[in-house]
């Protein structure tokens, strides 16, 4: 299976069986990867799981063109801490993806209420289940850089990068000035 993407009009990447994708970049990236999710399911079962709480489902009918039978080959599961996010990717069976997607991996992992050890370890666990996916369906992953920069932020976004066989920074134009309404 290959599935080729288009980052913001200039990137093109391959999703191919045996291997996960790490894409960094802003939030704003997000709707390119719902879109994803539709042309992953053209080809057959896909996984989400999603880490960010971004995973809106009117992009991806909008991507799959209204066609039920694409949409219905999508799962979606949410994480809300870091223990959901193993929990998850350890509960997906490889031999019955056909693809999988992880929005916002580190979105659990940058809550500073679990102890940064304990962070690093869970995220070492979760790299492992992916590169245990990755041998049976292509993926890609998704990160954005901690809201508030922090030391264990950097760290934890590094590990991923660390782990990632080919890795996309997408960075986002910023958007056009608007000028100031005095009235």
């Amino acid at each position: 299976m290959q599935t080729n993407i288009e980052l913001q009009g200039t990137a093109q990447i391959a999703v191919k069986t045996g291997n996960w994708l790490l894409v960094v970049g802003p939030r704003a990236i997000c709707p390119t990867l719902l879109a994803l999710t539709a042309r992953l399911a053209e080809a057959g079962p896909v996984r989400v799981v999603d880490g960010g709480n971004h995973y809106n489902v009117y992009p991806v009918a909008r991507a799959a063109r209204g066609r039920p039978e694409v949409l219905e080959r999508i799962r979606v599961s949410r994480a809300f801490t870091c223990y959901q996010m193993l929990t998850l990717l350890e509960g997906l069976p490889a031999p019955a993806l056909g693809g999988f997607v992880v929005l916002d991996l580190l979105g659990t992992f940058y809550d500073e209420n679990v102890q940064a050890g304990e962070r690093k370890r869970l995220l070492r666990e979760c790299l492992t289940h992916l590169d245990r996916l990755e041998k049976a369906a292509g993926g890609v992953v998704s990160v954005h850089p901690p809201r508030v920069p922090s030391q264990t932020g950097r760290e934890l976004l590094e590990m991923v990068q660390a782990a990632a066989r080919e890795t996309f920074h997408v960075q986002m134009a910023a958007p056009a000035p608007v000028p100031m309404r005095l009235f």
